[in-house]
């Protein structure tokens, strides 16, 4: 059975949303259908128990294929 990892949305420093997920892509892919933002932190913690942070620009994905 997959692993989840929980991934914090963060704007500003207050955490939008916390979604479980196997991976970072698909949490990125099912957070940016709700929220309309261009940038935002991902902070979660890695198979080897470190703390991860990256700054993530939305959409995420193919361009052709979300309408761009």
């Amino acid at each position: 059975m997959a692993k989840f990892r929980k991934f914090k949305f963060l704007k500003d420093g207050i955490i939008v949303e916390e979604i479980e997920s196997s991976s970072f892509k698909k949490a990125v892919k099912s957070f940016q259908n709700k929220v309309k933002e261009k940038l935002v932190f991902v902070e979660w913690i890695s198979k080897r128990g470190k703390e991860m942070t990256k700054l993530q620009k939305l959409p995420l994905g193919r361009q052709k294929k979300i309408g761009k």
